[in-house]
């Protein structure tokens, strides 16, 4: 786990404020007993492939597939800054994440930090990026930065709770 018991507490807190936020049909269709918890989530482990929504300069909406690991309770995107979506956050850092797959549902709005290539705060989340994508340094080939999530809305639902952590393991 990369998360200390103060970004677990952080994490816990943001996931509670979000489920109270929560409208009316994704908590009808997603029940409290199907929440996952701030450790249940820390267990998200490697580089998994999200759908990030940003919107263009005209203000329609755009999706695209990006590789995410989940570090320190926060999602990283590790980039190329020449990419379109990269341009599109770095204009407008608003954005919508979505990681689904069976039945298990990760959704978070915020906004993306860049974290550029030779800053201490990439430097700082190399190593574990590296180590999260089991591919060492080529992981990184072509990136040139990452973006934090800070997000202000996070929910995660399974159902079957209770197998997590430990099911993150099995995909």
């Amino acid at each position: 786990m990369y998360e200390t018991e103060a970004e677990l507490a952080d994490l816990q807190g943001l996931l509670d404020r979000s489920f109270s936020r929560s409208g009316e049909q994704l908590n009808l269709v997603h029940g409290p007993g199907s929440r996952l918890s701030a450790p249940q989530l820390a267990g998200f482990r490697g580089v998994r492939l999200v759908a990030v929504a940003t919107v263009n300069s005209k203000g329609e909406p755009r999706v695209s597939p990006r590789s995410a690991a989940f570090l320190h309770g926060r999602f990283y995107l590790a980039v190329n800054s020449r990419s379109v979506t990269v341009r599109r956050l770095l204009a407008n850092p608003s954005m919508g994440l979505a990681y689904y797959e069976n039945h298990l549902l990760v959704l978070g709005h915020g906004t993306v930090a860049p974290l550029p290539k030779g800053s201490q705060s990439f430097e700082d989340v190399r190593p574990e990026w590296e180590k999260a994508f089991s591919g060492g340094k080529d992981a990184l080939r072509g990136i040139d930065v990452f973006l934090r999530v800070d997000a202000i809305h996070l929910v995660a639902f399974a159902r079957r709770p209770e197998a997590f952590p430990r099911a993150w393991t099995r995909r």
